[in-house]
């Protein structure tokens, strides 16, 4: 692993499975395409900081009438020092991650229960949403309570187990990604505490 300063740039993008999050890091090794899931929990914007490299290798993809080959870096930690959330024009010419992950598996799965789904009662809600986060349920129920969401899960349960941390009730969020500590903060209360 490499440690190098720089300036990662993230922007959201709306594909076939939903919205996800790609970054272009600029440092002195040169700039790079990011792909990685951890990415889906920042807000759109540019963070300067110190980024660990895994691995810098080619990677393409193919969207409208265009194939696209870019260099990607493949990122092992982040440390921030100074960010700046604001929204970055999208060209939309990227592809969305959780196609090529179905496309690389070529296989059907079955679907992971989402926190959206209407149930018959509260229990079954609380299967589902224990089963969308795993060792990480029953999430903090007390304000300042945290949450560490992890990118090997995979990028479609992810994406689900962020659309529930990012949902309102009646209005208020109910929890905050603090980009610095890379971390969900309980910020309110839901009707059920």
């Amino acid at each position: 692993m490499v440690t190098i300063k720089g300036t990662l740039s993230v922007k959201t993008i709306t594909g076939r499975y939903g919205q996800f999050n790609v970054g272009h890091l600029e440092c002195a090794l040169g700039e790079f395409a990011v792909r990685d899931g951890l990415l889906d929990e920042y807000a759109e914007g540019s963070y300067q900081g110190t980024f660990g490299l895994k691995r810098i290798y080619s990677g393409s993809y193919q969207t409208r009438h265009r194939f696209i080959i870019e260099t990607r870096a493949e990122l092992a930690g982040i440390w921030l020092e100074d960010y700046e959330e604001r929204h970055i024009e999208s060209d939309s010419l990227e592809a969305d991650p959780i196609a090529e992950e179905h496309q690389a598996k070529q296989v059907k799965a079955t679907p992971t229960p989402t926190p959206q789904s209407t149930r018959e009662s509260h229990d079954d809600q609380q299967d589902d949403l224990a089963a969308l986060f795993g060792e990480l349920w029953p999430l903090g129920s007390e304000i300042g309570d945290l949450v560490k969401l992890t990118p090997e899960i995979g990028r479609e349960r992810m994406g689900q187990q962020l659309r529930y941390l990012k949902r309102d009730i009646n209005g208020q969020r109910l929890w905050r990604f603090e980009p610095k500590a890379q971390h969900w903060i309980r910020i309110g209360l839901d009707e059920e505490h």
